[in-house]
């Protein structure tokens, strides 16, 4: 069923709430976790790297299991938004059990990480595939639903600016001298934080697209339905290239700031500040990004912009990579450029999510938003996989030494590949496969004319059947 009814500024600022809830805790993973393991917690580089790959390969395996169960669990609240609420308080919870050092031996300490980390991406998966999923159900209106996502990757970006400007003082404020201490009052204070966005979350939005008819199909079925919709392959294909070149970077710049940038590992005013800057630098290139998307949409293609800046982003990552460390002038600013680029590209991302369901609904004659969103999140969560592995094995490989003050040459290098070509040679694959994206708007009008056809048909079908009254038979 399609319906195209307008969102209001408040429903908008809503459902952004929700990202922002999820990337209070997502950020700090990206930005910290990997760092906060090896430096704080005292793990080598090759096993966080083998943790992250098992984890999350096991914990993406979970995304469609929640896509399935959410396009099947129907409430007076939807499909969707009661799993905010459900799980916002185990979600700030498992946030603060991982950035928690409990004082075990080397084995336990791996064993608490692979468990704690697991159930964090967990709770993740239980609330941010049914978020997701009902960025494409609250409007079928294409601008109001690409305006929604905008919205939600500007508020998203504004909490991971949050998070870039204040962890690392909190964590010096809190723990004084002790970081493991710093860490685990930081993520309670945004755990805390999580929760009360979640909430307003569920109370601002609503849910107004529902299938045309509700259907018993079998869960095989679905799943044929979902591949048998080839826009949705390639969407997810993008997902997956999308969250290796975030990740990459994201892991990439703690380590970039620390050894590359301020050449000391020492918690002084002076390397907080720098590694903080660095951090926010991109951040704040990603809220402007986000916040300028719709402005952009309204005037040209969505999916030329979404080619166009792929492109932009490989040149900017492979200039970055000449670029020494030291001249921060030109690192700033571009570091600012690509930040910008990668968040602008978001909201355009996710409405190819949201068309691909609608596309697949038209195709199939079966909605199924939950698995669509959740396959994507599969996707994304194996390339947080591979991109968390490939961080850790190539520390590992370029022979980085956790906590020295100087790297060597190679470990340098290797810093800096994942900062900036890595990434890049991500982004080519996504302007590759932007190619054979066929949704644009003319497409996506025809779509949305004829899923409202298929709507009033069935309504009135539905209308004769209860208004037709058989005359009762008198013996």
């Amino acid at each position: 069923m399609s319906d195209t009814s307008r969102l209001s500024t408040v429903e908008k600022l809503g459902f952004g709430m929700g990202d922002a809830a999820c990337g209070i805790v997502y950020s700090s993973v990206t930005m910290f976790l990997t760092y906060f393991y090896t430096d704080i917690y005292g793990l080598s580089a090759a096993a966080v790297g083998t943790m992250f790959l098992l984890t999350r390969i096991l914990d993406a395996v979970s995304d469609p299991l929640t896509g399935i169960l959410a396009d099947r669990i129907k409430t007076r609240w939807g499909h969707f938004r009661p799993w905010l609420i459900w799980f916002a308080i185990p979600y700030a919870v498992m946030a603060v059990l991982t950035f928690t050092t409990p004082d075990f031996g080397h084995t336990g300490k791996l064993i608490y990480a692979y468990l704690t980390y697991t159930g964090l991406m967990l709770t993740y998966t239980l609330i941010n595939i049914p978020y997701c999923a009902l960025g494409g159900v609250i409007t079928g209106n294409e601008q109001d639903r690409l305006s929604a996502q905008a919205w939600r990757f500007s508020i998203s970006s504004i909490a991971g600016l949050a998070v870039s400007v204040g962890t690392l003082y909190l964590v010096d404020w809190f723990g004084k001298n002790n970081q493991q201490l710093g860490y685990q009052m930081t993520m309670g204070v945004m755990g805390i934080i999580a929760v009360v966005m979640l909430v307003l979350c569920f109370f601002n939005t609503k849910e107004r697209i529902t299938p045309i008819a509700e259907s018993n199909e079998s869960i095989i079925s679905d799943l044929k339905n979902l591949w048998a919709n080839d826009q949705w392959r390639i969407v997810a294909i993008i997902t997956f290239f999308s969250s290796m070149a975030g990740v990459l970077r994201g892991a990439a710049t703690m380590y970039y700031a620390t050894y590359l940038m301020t050449g000391s590992t020492v918690t002084t005013a002076a390397s907080t500040g720098m590694k903080s800057a660095f951090i926010t630098t991109s951040v704040v290139g990603s809220i402007l990004g986000a916040m300028i998307a719709g402005y952009f949409a309204k005037r040209f293609r969505a999916v030329s912009l979404f080619k166009n800046i792929n492109l932009l982003l490989v040149l900017a990552g492979v200039i970055m990579f000449f670029v020494p460390p030291t001249w921060l002038d030109v690192v700033f600013p571009l570091y600012f450029i690509i930040g910008f680029l990668h968040q602008m590209y978001q909201p355009f991302k996710w409405n190819m999510m949201a068309n691909a369901a609608d596309y697949g609904e038209w195709k199939t004659g079966r909605r199924i938003t939950g698995l669509s969103f959740s396959g994507n999140l599969f996707m994304l969560k194996l390339g947080m996989a591979f991109a968390g592995a490939l961080v850790g094995f190539s520390l590992g490989w370029f022979g980085y030494q956790a906590g020295s003050a100087v790297q060597t040459p190679l470990a340098t290098t290797g810093i800096i590949l994942m900062l900036t070509l890595a990434p890049s040679a991500s982004y080519l694959v996504l302007w590759l496969l932007s190619l054979f994206y066929k949704l644009d708007d003319k497409f996506m009008a025809k779509i949305q004319a004829d899923l409202a056809q298929r709507k009033g048909a069935v309504a009135k079908d539905e209308k004769e059947i209860v208004t037709f009254i058989p005359e009762k038979v008198v013996s």
